[in-house]
């Protein structure tokens, strides 16, 4: 068994006691459980950091081009945001959240991941394509942890209106914090994904000699853009704000879940690494 393997097999046992953990932190409440997740979690992100570099010596190019490498990537991105923002803030739901979808995307690469042992095309190098590749990646995670805020916030604010005053809503950051965040993230988040469509089309041009126009993923990637102008604007423009924005943060988030999972492995002629 190559190395990697057995760290990414370590990785998803960690990963599923530390959710375990944390969904067991909300039940008993009781912070010594948190902590242990918390400690947990920090391993698994060093076991994913050692498996990128593994698999880097093991492939000899940046593993970022195939299926199974670009969720692992995501995933990895998460945890990173999960521990630092949960270092800096103790935003308890928002870790449980962010580990959730985190480690539903190494679920995903251990159900399908017959990408790992992928043979990366010739035409799939280059600095511009790995850099065009995190952006995206970056972009995706920033708006994942937005849909979390927006999440956070549609609860938050249901609490309120029902005058429930549990545990759960001591737990939970007031709206104005979770509205800033959710701002932030997003302003973080579309210069991103801005980017990347600007360095895979140059990048695309350059290997192949034309613009790859007609092809579902930046055409999708390209309405997505258009969701969050829309979503920056209203929020800046139009004075709207609260659920309505949280709830057109949910849908645009939606639509990223689309554009990775099924649009480029259903319904793009290129993008099938």
């Amino acid at each position: 068994m190559p190395r990697s393997l057995f760290l990414y097999d370590l990785m998803t046992f960690l990963y599923a006691v530390c959710i375990v953990l944390y969904f067991a932190d909300f039940v008993t409440h009781k912070r010594v459980l948190n902590r242990i997740a918390y400690g947990l979690l920090a391993i698994v992100w060093g076991l994913q950091t050692s498996f990128f570099l593994t698999r880097m010596t093991e492939v000899n190019y940046v593993p970022l081009l195939t299926t199974f490498e670009t969720t692992l990537f995501f995933s990895w991105l998460l945890i990173t945001f999960s521990l630092v923002i949960n270092y800096f803030y103790k935003l308890d739901l928002f870790a449980f959240f962010t580990n959730v979808i985190g480690f539903s995307m190494v679920v995903f690469d251990l159900f399908t991941g017959e990408g790992a042992s992928s043979v990366v095309r010739e035409g799939l190098q280059g600095n511009l394509l790995i850099i065009h590749i995190t952006l995206a990646f970056l972009s995706y995670a920033a708006f994942s942890l937005s849909f979390i805020f927006s999440v956070m916030y549609l609860i938050q604010s249901k609490m309120l209106k029902e005058k429930r005053w549990n545990s759960w809503f001591r737990r939970l950051p007031a709206l104005d914090k979770l509205d800033a965040f959710t701002y932030r993230l997003i302003i973080v988040g579309f210069p991103m994904l801005l980017l990347a469509l600007i360095l895979g089309v140059n990048w695309y041009y350059k290997v192949f000699g034309s613009i790859l126009v007609f092809d579902a993923k930046p055409l999708v990637s390209i309405v997505l853009l258009g969701f969050y102008v829309a979503w920056l604007y209203l929020r800046n423009s139009t004075g709207w704000s609260g659920r309505k924005l949280a709830w057109w943060n949910v849908a645009s988030f939606s639509l990223v879940v689309v554009n990775y999972l099924f649009v480029g492995t259903f319904f793009s002629g290129f993008h099938r690494w």
